[in-house]
């Protein structure tokens, strides 16, 4: 799960198909790189976590459904407000805010959108396939700037005392295809897909509003997600190496028994331990049928 020190008791995960996923880390410069091109609402930052950013990689398992979690079981709440809402991003469709509940593992699926005129949805999140094109226009490059990810916000709110009808929201757009080009290197292979069904209108809603008069978070959890072919080629994921058969030489291998063999067959031959007054002799041993040894003390 990612955490961050300034929000102690606080863990966000992204779960798939009902398993939390298994976070990689990112390349510490890319993370640094990516902080510093977000503003922050300044919030009780301790002096080794400056930055309220985590990034995260997590495996896209095509077809299969997904889940935000937001677990605040051992967080200590503010005793007043403001409070923590949040909300998060896939791909750049953002959805709406939601007060965290403090205690218990925050947990979100779908979304809901629409409008008295289209009629009202509820959208489940899953993962799907992306068609890459070989070829592409450059049309696309700024929103493919977010196609592969998933984004958490927290921002501090405080309610404004009003309760309105629920608020009219566009729904998600469809990712067809992109161009290879657009993805400027990346290799994202998979997007959110939405499975959709008509519900009834939402009920009224409390409105809050942000602390910080420029609407920044004061914390963002963002998780880059692809198949692990995916993770294989961008080098987060390492390739496994596979070690090659030992090589044997079956000549070498095999040449001392054989040598053996036929020395038994023919006789090894031997030398007559050195005396001091003779000439050294050579002698042959055989085998014969019955076992016993015959030694041949004739010269070659």
């Amino acid at each position: 799960m990612a955490i961050l020190t300034c929000l102690p008791g606080l863990e966000v995960a992204v779960e798939v198909d009902g398993q939390r996923a298994h976070e990689y880390e990112a390349d510490p410069d890319e993370a640094e790189s990516r902080a510093k091109e977000i503003s922050y609402h300044s919030f009780q930052q301790t002096p080794d976590h400056k930055v309220p950013y985590v990034l995260k990689y997590i495996e896209a398992k095509p077809g299969r459904p997904f889940a935000f979690i937001l677990d605040a079981t051992n967080f200590h709440d503010f005793k007043t407000e403001p409070k923590i809402y949040w909300n998060f991003s896939m791909d750049g469709f953002r959805t709406s805010y939601k007060r965290m509940s403090v205690g218990i593992e925050n947990k979100r699926s779908h979304c809901r959108t629409g409008s008295q005129a289209t009629g009202w949805r509820r959208h489940s999140f899953h993962f799907g396939s992306l068609d890459v094109r070989h070829r592409g226009d450059n049309t696309q490059a700024e929103a493919a700037r977010h196609y592969g990810t998933l984004v958490v916000n927290l921002y501090l709110r405080v309610k404004t005392g009003r309760v309105i009808s629920f608020r009219d929201i566009d729904g998600p757009i469809p990712i067809l295809s992109v161009g290879e080009k657009d993805l400027k290197g990346k290799a994202v292979d998979s997007k959110v897909s939405f499975e959709s069904e008509p519900i009834d209108r939402p009920g009224q809603v409390a409105i809050s509003r942000n602390v910080d008069p420029h609407n920044r978070p004061i914390a963002i959890f963002e998780f880059r997600y692809r198949t692990m072919e995916g993770l294989l080629q961008e080098g987060i994921v390492s390739r496994p190496v596979v070690k090659s058969k030992e090589v044997v030489d079956v000549e070498e291998k095999f040449q001392p028994r054989i040598k053996s063999e036929n020395e038994e067959r023919r006789g090894v031959k031997r030398e007559r331990p050195m005396d001091p007054t003779s000439s050294p002799l050579c002698y042959k041993l055989h085998r014969l049928e019955n076992g016993q040894v015959e030694i041949d003390l004739t010269d070659d």
